[in-house]
């Protein structure tokens, strides 16, 4: 008599237990994470441009005003992190991770 394990059972296709699961090795992210990922991706591209028109600024007017947009780039991309932040906060607690109450806006 031959010794049976998981793996020698039939299945069709694959296990939903190991491919789905709520706790599964896939990195999940949820609409709100990705809406802020994508803003903060943008303002880095923004960022990227801004530095390079610093490095070929032609004046000290030109130079000073594209700092000044790239210290604002920095503060909205503070703003978008917390945003970030609160979003994986919620989806642990949408996945039963995390109590209600550690929602930031939690009343």
């Amino acid at each position: 008599m031959s010794e049976k394990t998981l793996t020698d059972l039939p299945m069709i296709g694959t296990h939903p237990i190991q491919d789905e699961g709520a706790c599964s090795t896939q990195n999940y992210v949820s609409l709100e994470e990705k809406t802020v990922l994508a803003a903060m991706r943008k303002l880095r591209e923004r960022a990227e441009e801004v530095r390079a028109g610093i490095d070929s600024a032609a004046s000290v007017n030109e130079k000073s005003r594209l700092e000044a947009e790239l210290a604002e780039l920095r503060e909205q991309r503070a703003e978008l992190a917390l945003k970030r932040d609160d979003a994986f906060t919620r989806k642990m607690i949408m996945l039963g991770h995390l109590p209600p109450e550690a929602d930031p806006g939690y009343r």
